[in-house]
């Protein structure tokens, strides 16, 4: 007799089920996450890292090292100024108020007249100042002399150094004679700057020709050299102490008129010497 198909089901089904629970438990079980390798291992990333990150920035250390050095550009000094020489020039066509402590002076038919001035016992001359001029210890200077009234052996000329009345001088007479003077306002005395006193020259004109007196200061070693030149030659040299002091023109005494023209004054910047009052040269050594 033929079973039931409901048997054979079974008989099938129940050898299927046991296949499946065997391969279910026999297969492996996920392994748990290994916690403590996972962290080396970041770590180990994280590091790596930074590794790269010193290297790169040591590798462009080296490269900036590396380079030519940019050079800094180096800026001009700024520029100052030298001072130049003062430069005064005078042609006496008008008062400018220049010309100071110059008792019987006046400005007239453009030139500058000073004296004849009176009879005096105090031995002194007669100076003009140049305010502008300043105290001077190093300079040129110049002016055209011309005898106009009184006594022909007095000198007149330029007023080389002044300080408190006493002062030195250059001198030229209607004799055709130079001189180059000192005076001692204290003492009313009179001392000369070159050997014997007045010098005879052929430089000068006579009587009351026009001549150009200039005079050149220089100094050095604490004495100021002066050079003489009348009507552009040069005809002698002589020395003074380095002081500075004020400069001008000069009538040597009274009874002299004398007129002045084309005054020319060039001061020069120098280490100047303290002010003080001109020694007398024929002391100094």
């Amino acid at each position: 007799m033929k079973k039931p198909d409901s048997i054979l089901s079974c008989k099938y089904v129940l050898p299927l089920l046991v296949i499946v629970f065997v391969l279910a438990c026999g297969a492996s079980a996920p392994e748990a996450p290994n916690i403590p390798a996972t962290s080396t291992m970041l770590s180990l990333h994280q590091t790596q890292a930074v590794l790269n990150v010193t290297v790169q920035a040591y590798q462009a250390a080296q490269t900036e090292a590396a380079r030519p050095p940019t050079s800094t550009p180096t800026l001009p000094p700024t520029a100052t100024s030298t001072p130049g020489p003062t430069i005064i020039q005078d042609d006496f066509s008008s008062d400018t108020g220049r010309w100071g402590e110059c008792g019987q002076c006046k400005i007239e038919n453009g030139a500058l007249q000073m004296g004849p001035y009176p009879i005096a016992t105090d031995g002194g001359g007669y100076l003009a100042i140049c305010k502008d001029c300043g105290k001077p210890q190093d300079y040129k200077m110049g002016v055209d002399a011309t005898f106009i009234d009184g006594y022909t052996d007095r000198g007149f000329g330029l007023l080389l150094r002044e300080d408190r009345g006493t002062y030195i001088d250059l001198e030229i007479t209607t004799w055709q004679v130079y001189g180059s003077w000192f005076f001692n306002s204290e003492k009313k005395s009179w001392g000369s700057l070159l050997t014997n006193g007045w010098q005879p020259t052929g430089s000068l004109y006579p009587g009351t020709g026009t001549n150009r007196v200039e005079a050149e200061i220089a100094s050095s070693g604490g004495k100021s050299n002066i050079s003489i030149k009348i009507n552009g030659q040069l005809i002698n040299t002589t020395t003074m102490p380095a002081v500075t002091g004020r400069v001008g023109l000069v009538v040597g005494l009274h009874s002299l008129g004398v007129r002045f023209d084309n005054f020319y004054f060039e001061g020069y910047t120098t280490t100047q010497q303290p002010n003080s009052e001109p020694s007398d040269p024929s002391k100094s050594g």
